[in-house]
C-alpha cells in the first residue's frame, strides 16, 4: 500500500467565486476565477506586437489547450487582455465547469512551475461553492474524472500550455491518484482541526466571508451540515460597491470610482480617496456602516441555525470566523455571538477565533485545509499518523 502513494504531492483547490487558490503544502498560488476569450491566433501575434511587458513569467502569460472545445483559452493574468471575462462561478453557484477544469489544469501546471519540475503524481482535495449543492459537487468531479485519460491502469491529467509572450509550448501529464470533493468553508475547519484542536473533534461553525460571497457551514462530528450550509450574495464586493455609489452621489456625480480601488484602500488600511476635481472623501462612516450591516445579517443565520441544530439536539463549541473579509466583519460579529449565548470575554475569547488563531493567512484557510483534508485521507489509508504540520512559505499570485 505504501508504494500507491510514493512521490504523491496533497494539494488543496478551492475553486471560489472571486479566486481560485491551490496549495501544495508549501506554497499557496491564486488567480481570478475567470476564463477570457478564445486565444485565436490573430489575437496571439497581435499580444506579442503589443506587450512591452519584461515579465514573460507563466504564471503571467498563461493559456492552456481546451480539449473539449478545441482551442487555446486564456487563465489568469492573461484574462486581463481578453475583451469578454467569464467568471465560471457566481453567487456560490459554479457556472461553468469546462472552464473551472481550465482553472484546475493551470493551478497544477503553475504549482509545478514554481517549483521548478511537474507535480508528478497528485491527490486533490477540491473546495466547491455550496450553493448548488451536493448534487453540484459529484457532477464536477464526475467532469474531472470523464476528462482523465486512463493509461498503465493508472489515471492522468493530460495538459497543454502556452506562454503567450514566448509562444513556447509545453505538456505535461499529472497522476491524479485519488479526488476528494468538500464544500468550500470545510477546508477552514480542517485547519483548526490541525492545529487548535489538536486532532479532537468539535462541533464548529465556521463563517467565511469572501469577496463575493459569505459562507455559513455547520461542521457536526466532523461532517458539513449540507442542510443548513448556505453562500450568500453579499460579500466584501458588495459593501465596496455600495461606498462606491455612495461617493459617486457625494461627488455630484461627476466621478465614478472603479470598485477595486475602493477594495485596495481598504485592504491597505486606508479610508480616504480622492475624487478628481471633487475633492477627498472619508468612507470611514460608510465602511463601518456597511461591515455592521453585514454583521447584523451574518448573526441573523447564525440564531435560525443554532436553533436549527438544538432542536436536532446538536450544541456548538466553537466558531470560527475566517476569509479575506473577516478582519472587517470579526471584531463587530464576536460581540454579537457573544451577547447571544451569554458569554464573557474569556469564554469568547477561547470560543469565537480569527485570523489570530488559525496558523495561516485567513485568506488562504481554505485551500490550505483542502490540501490537509487530501493529507489526511492518505494516513487514512495507509493506517498512519497524520502529519499535522502547516508550513506554508510562499504566497504567490497573478496580481505579483
Amino acid at each position: 500500500m505504501s508504494e500507491t502513494y510514493e512521490g504523491v504531492v496533497s494539494v488543496g483547490v478551492d475553486l471560489g467565486t472571486s479566486t481560485s487558490k491551490f496549495c501544495d503544502g508549501t506554497r499557496v498560488l491564486y488567480f481570478s476565477s475567470v476564463a477570457g476569450d478564445p486565444l485565436t491566433e490573430e489575437l496571439e501575434n497581435s499580444w506579442r506586437r503589443m506587450n512591452r511587458s519584461t515579465d514573460h513569467r507563466w504564471l503571467h502569460n498563461l493559456s492552456l489547450w481546451d480539449y473539449v472545445r478545441k482551442g487555446w483559452r486564456y487563465v489568469g493574468a492573461m484574462t486581463r487582455s481578453s475583451q469578454r471575462h467569464q467568471w465560471f462561478t457566481e453567487g456560490g453557484v459554479l457556472q461553468n465547469f469546462n472552464d473551472a477544469y481550465l482553472a484546475l489544469q493551470a493551478g497544477i501546471f503553475l504549482l509545478g512551475e514554481e517549483q521548478g519540475k511537474p507535480l508528478g503524481r497528485v491527490a486533490l482535495g477540491f473546495g466547491m461553492p455550496i450553493k448548488g449543492g451536493e448534487q453540484a459537487l459529484e457532477r464536477f468531479l464526475d467532469q474531472v474524472r470523464e476528462r482523465l485519460v486512463t493509461r498503465d491502469d493508472k489515471r492522468w491529467m493530460d495538459i497543454r500550455a502556452k506562454n503567450v509572450s514566448t509562444a513556447e509550448e509545453r505538456e505535461e501529464s499529472i497522476e491524479v491518484v485519488f479526488s476528494l470533493v468538500q464544500f468550500q468553508a470545510y477546508g477552514a475547519y480542517m485547519v483548526l482541526l490541525f492545529s487548535k484542536f489538536d486532532m479532537k473533534l468539535y462541533n464548529t461553525y465556521i463563517v467565511d466571508i469572501g469577496h463575493g460571497t459569505w459562507i455559513s457551514l455547520p461542521v457536526v462530528e466532523n461532517e458539513a451540515d449540507i442542510i443548513l450550509a448556505d453562500s450568500m450574495s453579499s460579500g466584501i464586493h458588495a459593501i465596496t460597491s455600495n461606498i462606491g455609489q455612495a461617493l459617486f452621489e457625494s461627488s455630484g456625480q461627476k466621478v465614478k470610482i472603479q470598485e477595486q480601488r475602493i477594495m485596495e484602500k481598504v485592504a491597505a488600511g486606508l479610508r480616504e480617496i480622492e475624487v478628481p476635481g471633487a475633492g477627498v472623501f472619508n468612507f470611514e462612516a460608510m465602511l463601518d456602516a456597511e461591515c455592521e450591516g453585514l454583521a447584523d445579517d451574518i448573526m441573523k443565520k447564525i440564531r435560525m441555525d443554532v436553533a436549527a441544530l438544538g432542536a436536532k439536539g446538536v450544541s456548538l463549541d466553537y466558531f470560527a470566523i475566517s476569509g479575506g473579509g473577516s478582519r472587517l466583519v470579526f471584531d463587530k460579529l464576536k460581540p454579537r455571538i457573544a451577547e447571544f449565548f451569554n458569554w464573557d470575554s474569556k469564554m469568547a475569547d477561547e470560543r469565537i477565533v480569527g485570523r489570530d488563531t488559525l496558523p495561516v493567512d485567513d485568506r488562504f484557510a481554505n485551500t490550505v485545509g483542502l490540501m490537509l483534508l487530501a493529507r489526511d485521507q492518505i494516513a487514512l489509508d495507509l493506517d498512519q499518523d497524520v502529519d499535522p504540520a502547516i508550513e506554508i512559505s510562499e504566497v504567490v499570485s497573478d496580481n505579483m
